[in-house]
């Protein structure tokens, strides 16, 4: 089984995100004109694109650190191909770290599991919302 890392670099997370042809968004109708929002990674070959709104990476990092997320994410698949499963989880969560804040060999659960790689996974909301935040 392939192992995921977590970090809340935002200069890791930006990349591994770019790397892969993403671009930040949020879902629709989640935002205030403030920003916030439930943040989503938008992928160019996606389904749902109707669903989100690209924003700016500012406004998606301000998120990111006020909603105190960590981003788990993985590098390759299990069979050795460019992987694009990620997940924004709570820091509180993110048992591991190192210094540069990217945490190695911490396993997703089985929730984070099912969704797979190449599937544009990022972001997807725990039971009971709990980005959602008002």
């Amino acid at each position: 089984m392939t192992t995921g890392k977590v970090t809340t670099d935002h200069g890791t997370i930006q990349h591994w995100i770019e790397q892969r042809g993403g671009t930040p968004a949020r879902v629709k109708s989640t935002g205030d004109p403030s920003g916030g929002g439930m943040l989503r990674v938008d992928f160019p070959d996606r389904r749902g694109e109707d669903r989100l709104e690209p924003i700016s990476w500012e406004s998606f990092f301000e998120t990111f650190d006020e909603r105190e997320l960590a981003f788990l994410y993985q590098d390759e698949t299990a069979d050795g191909h460019e992987s694009r499963f990620s997940k924004f989880i709570e820091r509180a969560h993110a048992h591991s770290s190192s210094s540069d804040g990217a945490g190695h060999g911490h396993k997703p659960s089985a929730q984070a599991a099912h969704s797979g790689p190449g599937k544009g996974a990022a972001g997807h909301k725990k039971p009971g919302r709990p980005h959602a935040k008002a």
